[in-house]
């Protein structure tokens, strides 16, 4: 039995602050562009995905380490700001990862320029351990490996369900394959699947990918939609039409929106529609947490667009 009042689901993964530019074109090497807006806000994508399950109304937990600098502070307290529980997270000495996001406000496309903490990781101690098999979804962006695939194992001795965000990738492929393998709930990017089976057709690969047990299978095209494995063969879901101001966040949201959706007991079908919705709400913002709908805003969405398949 779950201890009451616990995370239903956790987040390790990676968790940074984000300096957000706005520019009309993205400039060339060597040359300058002028800011058109800015703003700061928290990022990465375990994380956001974890606001999002918690605005969406789910209880939501974070486990990670976080620097002890002003970064570190302000994302720490954004996940306090969002009611998700932080009496796991771990503190210690060093700079915080941040990135640079430069989003083109032509296209809402956005470039990342990324710094990578070197903070230790995760002891996993037996308070961690339980932190963790007391929740019903883990969800890991696989950034720090070693965090990601110990986590995992952890999550399924626990009878945990696992969910992946399929798109951070380390040089040594058995190692992404061995993480994969542990997912219940592998949701990829565009590029991931194809990566991970060295194979270029998208729909081959997802449904190998799918022989390993996975209950579910997708990958995500942004503005295209996604692909999903159902009963063996590979189907095309579309996404919703907005006008897209920046598109940073929209697949972190969608895994949030997805296990919110499992969390609801929602069908699967239901559960994509959910997911794209939430998606494109949140890239008709500015950043990728600042536009997290609320469920009721989502509802209302879902009932004033169409989603056709």
């Amino acid at each position: 039995m779950k201890p009451i009042n616990h995370p239903v689901a956790v987040a390790v993964g990676h968790l940074c602050s984000d300096t957000l530019c706005v520019l009309d074109g993205f400039p060339k090497e060597n040359t300058s562009n002028r800011i058109q807006d800015t703003d700061r806000q928290s990022g990465g994508g375990a994380s956001q995905a974890i606001v999002a399950f918690a605005r969406l109304g789910g209880n939501a937990g974070y486990l990670g380490v976080l620097g002890d600098d002003s970064n570190g502070d302000f994302v720490f307290e954004g996940l306090q700001q969002e009611h998700v529980d932080t009496s796991h997270v771990v503190r210690a000495h060093g700079q915080n990862a941040f990135s640079i996001v430069c989003v083109n406000r032509n296209n809402a496309s956005r470039t990342l320029i990324n710094y990578h903490d070197r903070l230790p990781a995760l002891a996993f101690s037996q308070d961690q351990v339980e932190y963790i098999c007391g929740a019903t979804y883990l969800h890991l962006d696989g950034s720090k490996y070693e965090n990601a695939i110990r986590a995992a194992h952890i999550a399924k001795q626990g009878k945990v369900t696992v969910s992946l965000d399929g798109s951070s990738m380390q040089k040594n492929n058995k190692l992404n394959i061995d993480l994969a393998k542990l997912a219940d709930i592998l949701i990829m990017n565009e590029v991931y699947p194809c990566r991970l089976m060295e194979d270029d057709n998208r729909e081959r690969a997802l449904l190998e990918i799918a022989k390993w047990g996975a209950k579910v299978v997708v990958s995500t095209s942004g503005e295209e939609g996604c692909l999903a494995v159902v009963d063996e063969k590979v189907i095309s879901f579309p996404a919703y039409r907005v006008e897209a101001i920046d598109t940073t966040g929209a697949g972190d949201v969608f895994h949030g929106a997805f296990l919110r959706a499992c969390d609801l007991q929602y069908p699967f079908h239901e559960a994509i529609r959910f997911s794209s919705a939430v998606s494109a709400i949140n890239c008709m913002s500015l950043g990728g947490r600042r536009g997290i709908p609320s469920l009721h805003q989502t509802l209302q969405f879902m009932a004033e667009h169409e989603f056709h398949r």
